[in-house]
């Protein structure tokens, strides 16, 4: 069956799937708050984040946010366990960041591509019953559109 299956890491286990988006790897939440004074619970989530990351066949994407809110102050900074799949000679800031980096508008992206999502996106809405942007915002097919085009660098080796 075509479709997408939203899962915790706990449930992941022993799954996979040809493509796997982690979203939320951001510091606080991965590893999540409480486990920070506690180095046996933050390893046990490193163990965790692991085993959504190798959930994947053949496509990976891990996502986090900025802010916690769209036009929030951008306060957060990636997972300390992205730390070592980063390439060597990329810094990673652990100070709060002031404004985005890229605007959306501002990104080159595949236009038919960005097309034929937002099409996608209105048949999968109307079959809900819900508003198109609760299925993916523009700016999210946008993007998705750019990294499809080769416009976004997101070769990690």
């Amino acid at each position: 069956m075509d479709g997408v299956t939203l899962s915790t890491f706990h449930a992941a286990k022993g799954l996979e799937w040809d493509a796997v988006f982690v979203a939320g790897a951001q510091e606080g939440t991965l590893p999540f708050v409480y486990a920070l004074d506690d180095p046996i619970a933050v390893e046990e989530e490193r163990r965790l984040f692991y085993v959504g990351l190798t959930r994947a066949r053949r496509h990976l994407m891990v996502s986090w946010s900025a802010a916690r809110k769209a036009g929030g102050q951008a306060r957060r900074a990636p997972s300390r366990f992205l730390d070592r799949l980063r390439p060597a000679d990329v810094a990673v800031s652990r100070a709060p960041k002031r404004k985005l980096a890229l605007a959306v508008e501002d990104i080159d992206y595949d236009h038919d591509l960005f097309e034929r999502l937002r099409a996608w996106r209105k048949e999968i809405s109307t079959a809900e019953s819900k508003p198109a942007f609760t299925v993916f915002t523009d700016a999210t097919l946008k993007a998705i559109a750019a990294t499809s085009a080769g416009s976004v660098n997101t070769t990690w080796k």
